[in-house]
């Protein structure tokens, strides 16, 4: 009786474990979406690019990124002759978005009062310094070339 029990219990263990044998087929457009989801976009494999950065390696790719757009836009600001009332000692967090084409925008910021009424259309040198920049390479994430912001601080100082 026992024995008959313990056969009894094997075949339906059997029976109920198969489907965990089966190989389910799964749609490669729902594997795909559920990898992309998983994929933090935020972070980067590699950063934007410009090509004098190529050479450097590992943490100095993005330091030499943020130091060619920093010397860049104060290199375009002191070619312009601006004159002010008050001394100006502030800084500016500039946010542009490098898309996955290669191209730099200047998204949309608030700029400090006393900047606004000293130098009226800082923003408009400032949008033109960013259409000046040089070529970009865009960011990869698993050499897939995607869209990355960033927040890059602008200390005006101006006497």
């Amino acid at each position: 009786m026992i024995r008959r029990i313990s056969y009894i219990f094997i075949l339906v263990f059997i029976l109920l474990s198969c489907d965990n044998l089966i190989v389910k087929k799964e749609n490669q457009e729902d594997v795909l979406e559920e990898k992309w989801g998983e994929i933090d976009k935020n972070q980067v494999d590699e950063p934007p690019l410009f090509d004098k950065c190529k050479y450097t390696s590992g943490e100095e790719l993005e330091r030499c990124f943020h130091k060619t757009i920093n010397e860049h836009i104060s290199n375009y600001l002191s070619d312009h002759t601006i004159t002010v009332k008050e001394t100006i000692n502030d800084t500016v967090w500039v946010p542009l978005l490098i898309t996955k084409d290669g191209d730099i925008i200047l998204e949309d910021f608030s700029i400090p009062d006393i900047i606004i009424s000293q130098i009226p259309d800082f923003k408009d040198i400032l949008e033109e310094s960013i259409d000046h920049l040089p070529n970009v390479e865009p960011a990869h994430t698993r050499s897939t070339p995607v869209n990355t912001r960033y927040q890059l601080p602008l200390v005006i100082r101006i006497n």
